[in-house]
């Protein structure tokens, strides 16, 4: 197992340590501000996965398909409970059908 640049010890299949990876994030994040749409987004989803872990939002199957292995997906933001399971396939086809990608924020 190789190190860090810092010297710190590697996990997984890293180039850098956590710590060190936590620092070049929030240097990158600080040159690429989120427009208020995009802060929006990330707020919704934010605090659905909160929920989501603490069990208040349960994880149901693809509505479209039946897969058990689905992600959210919120046809509204301004509702960050409200939202529709799907899995990865379907919920790419949502978005084409909605004539656009997912918005990935800064981070595309």
């Amino acid at each position: 197992m190789s190190n860090c640049p810092c010297g710190a010890p590697l996990t997984a299949k890293r180039r850098t340590c956590q710590k060190c990876h936590a620092a070049y994030m929030r240097k990158w994040r600080a040159r690429r501000p989120m427009t208020e749409e995009q802060k929006t987004k990330d707020r919704c989803r934010s605090y659905a996965g909160v929920y989501k872990r603490r069990g208040k939002l349960i994880q149901e199957p693809c509505f479209k398909c039946g897969s058990e292995e689905s992600q959210m997906h919120h046809p509204d933001y301004t509702k960050p409970l409200e939202v529709v399971w799907l899995c990865r396939p379907c919920h790419l086809k949502t978005h084409a059908q909605e004539g656009k990608t997912p918005d990935l924020g800064p981070w595309t």
